[in-house]
């Protein structure tokens, strides 16, 4: 992951904050609350994973556990302190884990579009047989690549066990056939997909 951050040109600071939000996000999963004995209002089981989502999101970890406890609102022109029961406090856990784990989503595809962009129309293609045969769209994206690659994939694994090593085993007991010719071998073009960076 690190050397992949390294060839889409990524800053140090960038890969750190990336595995900061990422490892945040992951603990806030066992953040614990309980509910307060006969009151509408849930308080901390414990802050040792509050701690941990604090210090890797640079706040103070009373002010995380206030504001998911107890937040602000906006009520007319003025503001309110609201108490949340054990529920609410949860869903907005799992809120606030979305909404980060989403901007940070969008933010590495932007950011990996900008470093693969060329900025110039599309000069190559590569056309993958698939097993039906090549499908010419004016353009093909992202998910028909995945489809032509699986397809070639059980295309060239039927191909090997069908025709290579039949014929090997028919050649090591001697018997007489007339060799297959299954086509062009694309084994070059699926290592090339396959191997790390891809295409």
């Amino acid at each position: 992951t690190d050397q992949a951050f390294d060839v889409l040109g990524f800053t140090q600071e960038e890969k750190d904050d990336i595995y900061k939000i990422t490892a945040s996000v992951m603990h806030m999963g066992g953040m614990k609350f309980k509910q307060r004995g006969r009151e509408e209002q849930a308080e901390a089981d414990g802050t040792e994973e509050g701690d941990r989502v604090a210090k890797l999101l640079g706040v103070d970890c009373g002010d995380l556990y206030k504001n998911l406890l107890k937040p602000r609102i906006k009520v007319g022109n003025e503001f309110v302190t609201q108490g949340r029961n054990k529920d609410q406090v949860a869903y907005s856990v799992g809120a606030l884990s979305k909404g980060m784990f989403d901007r940070l989503f969008k933010y590495l595809v932007k950011k990996c579009n900008e470093t693969l962009d060329t900025k110039q129309k599309r000069q190559h293609f590569i056309g993958v047989l698939d097993i039906a045969g090549f499908e010419i769209f004016d353009f093909n994206g992202f998910e028909q690549l995945c489809i032509n690659f699986t397809n070639e994939k059980l295309q060239q694994f039927f191909n090997h066990h069908m025709f290579v090593l039949e014929q090997e085993e028919y050649e090591r007991e001697g018997i007489k056939w007339e060799f297959i010719d299954f086509g062009m071998d694309l084994q070059a073009c699926i290592n090339l997909i396959e191997k790390p960076m891809g295409i």
